[in-house]
């Protein structure tokens, strides 16, 4: 019996690696990315399915127009997919992608990077605007996912950055991140301004920090962090610094072109700042912020469940709307996410520290009288050092265990929430 020449099944092997699927397996494995690529497709999983069983079944409250703009229901796949996750604030992003900022003066609270995009991608493809929104809004938090895995393995290793993106992906509100919303934007820009940053690349950071401030005001914050690193890198004389100094500034660039645009469209460069009042946001300190909560909490919703602990009772009108209204959701999160903030003031250096220190306290100098820590629970997901620190917290696989599985139920039950009109953040 006469075996096959070494040199035809060489050739053969080779011919083989040539596929197409050979090729972006070599690719995937590679450049590390079947973690992040499991993560994502499993967090789009529950929440698309969520979305839309919460479409087919679940019962849903009237549309919330943004100021009496309202988009046509959707068909097809796009009502499970699309429509459902397009509420809220994705009617303002579609709202500013379709008719500009021309139609109310209140949308210029919002950012213009995301919506400008999703009408670009819109005209592009030809395409509605909430279809690219929705496409955008998941192809960046894959990408945030990617970095954030590279980031953290970078600063500490393999173990903590893989529970670190599971335990971001499966938050309870990370259903954002495939919503049309700006929150994977934002994530994906404050993640590459770290990343670059503490690769030298300063200039690369500086412009992903002011695309992060052209997403969303706060990102303005990240000159702190990219000032602590700047620092830690050259030292504290300006006199040995390289010209890179500059990048650490160009954050700033985001809001002035915002400013900009307003003041050439419309002569009015601080209207966004007036437009923040339609949420009836006021001067305050913290702690009355948190009194405002605690005053503002009712949990009657609880005690109706507690009462009757059924899936009738919590699928109920009663209880749904009540945990939407009164506060339960953030104050939660908020209680929650001091002592992590602590721990990680503790355990993270300064420049990641810092960075949640400061979105997590400027809300709460500007309650809402509707719901004063509002959004909140949302607002934390962009905090990405948070879940460096509870990636550390959760090393043993039964307090890991303990902390994505609510997660996940979580997450799945926020999600029919929103994509039911119930406020949820």
């Amino acid at each position: 019996m006469t075996s096959r020449p070494a040199t035809l099944d060489t050739r053969q092997s080779r011919s083989s690696d040539r596929t197409p699927f050979h090729a972006l397996r070599r690719y995937v494995d590679e450049r590390e990315l079947t973690l992040p690529i499991v993560v994502f497709v499993l967090h789009w999983i529950v929440v698309t399915g969520a979305a839309a069983a919460a479409t087919l079944f679940a019962r849903s409250q009237n549309t919330v127009p943004a100021v009496g703009w309202k988009l046509s229901d959707l068909d097809g796949w796009r009502e499970l997919i699309v429509q459902p996750l397009r509420n809220w604030d994705g009617f303002w992003y579609s709202l500013i992608a379709s008719a500009g900022y021309d139609y109310h003066p209140a949308s210029t609270a919002f950012f213009p990077l995301y919506p400008w995009t999703m009408r670009v991608v819109s005209d592009i493809f030809m395409i509605r605007v909430e279809t690219a929104g929705l496409v955008l809004a998941n192809l960046a938090f894959f990408l945030a996912l990617v970095v954030f895995h590279r980031l953290v393995r970078q600063g500490w290793n393999e173990a903590v950055a893989n529970r670190a993106i599971w335990l971001l992906a499966f938050f309870p509100t990370a259903f954002y991140f495939s919503a049309v919303y700006s929150e994977s934007y934002f994530l994906l820009f404050s993640l590459l301004t770290f990343y670059w940053a503490k690769d030298g690349k300063w200039w690369l950071a500086g412009l992903a920090g002011a695309l992060a401030a052209l997403t969303r005001n706060v990102g303005i914050l990240l000159i702190v962090p990219l000032g602590i690193m700047f620092i830690k890198q050259f030292g504290i004389d300006p006199r040995a610094w390289p010209r890179t100094w500059l990048a650490v500034g160009i954050p700033v660039l985001g809001p002035l072109l915002y400013i900009a645009v307003l003041w050439l469209e419309y002569r009015d460069p601080l209207m966004t700042l007036e437009a923040q009042k339609g949420w009836a946001r006021e001067q305050a300190m913290p702690w009355t912020s948190f009194q405002m909560a605690f005053d503002q909490f009712d949990a009657g919703w609880l005690r109706t469940l507690l009462a009757s602990p059924s899936w009738t009772t919590l699928t109920s009108h009663e209880v749904r709307f009540g945990f939407a209204e009164y506060e339960a959701l953030d104050l939660a999160f908020a209680l929650l996410a001091i002592p992590l903030l602590i721990y990680c003031l503790i355990r993270l250096p300064l420049e990641y520290s810092s960075f949640p220190l400061m979105l997590f306290m400027l809300p709460l100098f500007s309650p809402s009288t509707i719901h004063p820590l509002m959004s909140m629970s949302r607002f934390l997901i962009v905090m990405f050092p948070l879940f460096i620190g509870f990636a550390l917290l959760t090393r043993r696989q039964i307090t890991f265990t303990l902390a994505i599985v609510p997660s996940i139920v979580l997450l799945a039950l926020l999600t029919i929430q929103f994509s039911t009109w119930y406020w949820v953040a």
